[in-house]
């Protein structure tokens, strides 16, 4: 349920972005503000709780906003959540947020595991031949080393997974001397 609502309230926001041309920019800030907030914690959390009193909640919280330096779009974005009760699920939303632009602008986020380190060139020439087999404007990749594997690569886009790791190739291989 939550992340429905997450996706109504991102979606709404990138609305009113894309209308102005500053869909980039709210994310920016909606990503900051929800960063802001999750490090605040737990002295954030008197922001939902209705033991305090709502005037002093709403004072904390236009504290807060006027320190975030927030556009007034995102500022007013921000109030509404906060009178909605929707604070808590504002790094939902930002995340929400940011996969909705991402597909907007035609980039794909991934990881790649391999035993050691890839070098820049061999990381863009990856990039390129993942972008060009999946079709995107761009494709983003975070290196993740992985010591379990013995050789090969593991790349997971978006909900495509190939694995060409020494690992996948021995239990593939196993798998078929089982199935004889």
């Amino acid at each position: 349920m939550n992340s429905i609502l997450a996706s109504r309230y991102a979606r709404a926001l990138l609305s009113i972005g894309e209308e102005d041309g500053n869909y980039v920019k709210y994310g920016e800030e909606l990503r900051a503000f929800s960063e802001a907030l999750e490090a605040a914690r737990p002295e954030s959390l008197v922001l939902d709780n209705p033991a305090y009193p709502g005037e002093l909640r709403g004072r904390i919280f236009e504290a807060i906003v006027g320190k975030a330096g927030l556009s007034p779009v995102a500022g007013n974005f921000a109030r509404l959540l906060f009178a909605r009760g929707r604070v808590g699920l504002l790094s939902e939303i930002s995340a929400a947020y940011g996969r909705l632009t991402d597909e907007k602008d035609g980039i794909l986020r991934g990881a790649v595991h391999t035993p050691a380190p890839l070098g820049d060139s061999e990381m863009g020439a990856l990039r390129e031949a993942l972008r060009v087999y999946l079709g995107k404007s761009r494709i983003e990749l975070v290196q993740e080393p992985d010591p379990t594997l013995i050789a090969g690569i593991s790349v997971k886009v978006g909900d495509l997974v190939l694995d060409g790791s020494v690992r996948a190739q021995l239990k593939r291989l196993a798998a078929s001397f089982a199935a004889q």
